[in-house]
């Protein structure tokens, strides 16, 4: 290091302890995010006629296709005026709708914090977390009553209809829990619901606390007549892999030899 730059150094952390030593309060900073620009930048990467990247980038990095994230913006808007573009207190252009339900899927999808979609999609970290929740409460009211509900007899004739297309007769679905990470987790638990040395909610924890088979522990489901290999079964079958316990509503793997 040259003298000069030990000069600039030197004003530098002066100008630190100046400003630090005051007892003045801090004035907050306003941060100019250029939210237009932003919004720009998103439609033109993702939603424009030809768009930057594709769509299996889009899939990959929204966990959806693009028609099934549009159905789901414009849902909300009529819902919530929140997802409309609005204009703020200093007559400017807010946040759009395409950036709101993006910084909610991101956060959603890859479990980040609020503070990291800021760089991209131009949200303070407050407002993301508004976003995020205002998200989830609209989805549940407007998809609830459709999507995040127990299948009826339709929904499982269909069902029943694929898994047999399929090779699979009798199947309603096959089941597979997510491993969700759990960070600073309490030690004290590891073992009950964590995985090697991080925390996290593995397929049985997460299966238990499910209501997915209440039903068939209440003695409620449907029974159902057929047979495979010269045996009678009664009962609607999810396939599952060998880490699940041996329920008659789960069928696994076998190893085969050659």
């Amino acid at each position: 290091m040259d003298n000069a730059d030990e000069e600039i150094l030197k004003s530098m952390l002066e100008k630190e302890h100046q400003s630090g030593s005051s007892s003045r309060p801090k004035r907050r900073k306003v941060i100019d995010r250029n939210r237009e620009e932003a919004h720009n930048r998103l439609f033109n990467d993702y939603f424009s006629e030809n768009p930057v990247y594709t769509d299996v980038q889009f899939r990959r990095r929204f966990r959806m296709h693009r028609h099934v994230f549009l159905r789901i913006v414009a849902a909300l808007g009529s819902h919530d005026e929140y997802f409309r573009m609005r204009v703020d207190t200093t007559s400017k252009m807010g946040l759009s709708p395409l950036q709101k339900c993006t910084s909610a899927i991101r956060m959603l999808a890859y479990g980040s914090p609020a503070d990291s979609v800021d760089e991209y999609v131009r949200i303070g970290e407050s407002t993301s977390i508004e976003c995020l929740e205002r998200f989830i409460r609209g989805v549940n009211v407007v998809f609830g009553e459709e999507y995040l509900r127990k299948p009826n007899n339709t929904d499982v004739e269909h069902l029943l209809q694929m898994g047999e297309s399929r090779g699979f007769p009798s199947m309603l679905s096959s089941i597979d829990c997510m491993h969700w990470k759990w960070k600073n987790y309490p030690v004290a638990w590891k073992g009950q619901f964590c995985r090697g040395d991080h925390g996290s909610n593995n397929d049985i924890n997460v299966l238990n606390q499910s209501n997915v088979f209440n039903d068939f522990l209440e003695g409620h489901a449907p029974t159902m007549n057929y047979t495979i290999n010269g045996t009678s079964y009664n009962m609607k079958y999810y396939l599952a892999d060998c880490i699940y316990s041996k329920w008659a509503t789960f069928v696994k793997t076998t190893s085969r030899i050659s």
